[in-house]
């Protein structure tokens, strides 16, 4: 009885060890003009064959005396490895496009997507990787990230070791950096200079 007591308490920190691990949360402090501006949290929750990914970003500052406010959030679900749905939204008081998107993954091989009102439908069969992904995972042998944002696909291109670019449909680029496999710093290029993302 003993025995099998120390082996049910074993079990159960063990399971419990195992569910914190399926949870994820990594932050970033968002540094402009060598300044820190605010902070961006990557967060995963997995349950079994479905993973919820959250991006979540807030940044405020001065740019020629002018306050700057972004906020965006990109929220994506996925089952079996497969894009099964996301919503993102961008919301600047000045200098950024507002963007709200939503895509669905309809019957077949379709996506419904729905950015700023406009209707489009994508052919696909299963999109897997997106640009949320690229905070959890380096971007192996990948050439296409899909955007929850901008409801297209994005070039991903290798630089050097552990250094890739993506260009977004404006012709700004972000870079991430990885090390060992961790993305520890990305740099999203503005009008006004770089914006660097910075893993805590």
């Amino acid at each position: 009885m003993r025995l099998f007591s120390l082996l049910l308490i074993g079990f159960l920190y063990l399971g419990s060890g195992l569910l914190k691990a399926q949870n994820t949360v990594i932050n970033f402090d968002v540094i402009y003009d060598g300044k820190s501006i605010g902070t961006v949290t990557a967060s995963k929750e997995v349950n079994g064959n479905k993973i919820v990914k959250n991006l979540r970003s807030n940044t405020d500052a001065k740019v020629l005396m002018l306050s700057v406010h972004v906020e965006s959030e990109v929220h994506v679900k996925t089952e079996g490895e497969i894009l099964t749905s996301a919503t993102a939204y961008r919301h600047a008081n000045r200098g950024a496009e507002d963007i709200e998107t939503t895509t669905i993954k309809g019957a077949g091989n379709t996506y419904d997507i729905v950015k700023n009102g406009e209707k489009i439908q994508l052919t696909h069969v299963g999109i897997k990787f997106c640009v949320t992904d690229m905070y959890f995972t380096e971007p192996l042998g990948i050439t296409k990230v899909f955007s929850s944002t901008y409801g297209t696909f994005l070039n991903v291109k290798y630089v050097s070791k552990g250094v890739y670019m993506i260009t977004l449909p404006d012709g700004k680029t972000t870079t991430f950096t990885y090390v060992n496999g961790k993305l520890t710093e990305a740099i999203a290029t503005i009008s006004l200079g770089n914006i660097i993302f910075k893993r805590k």
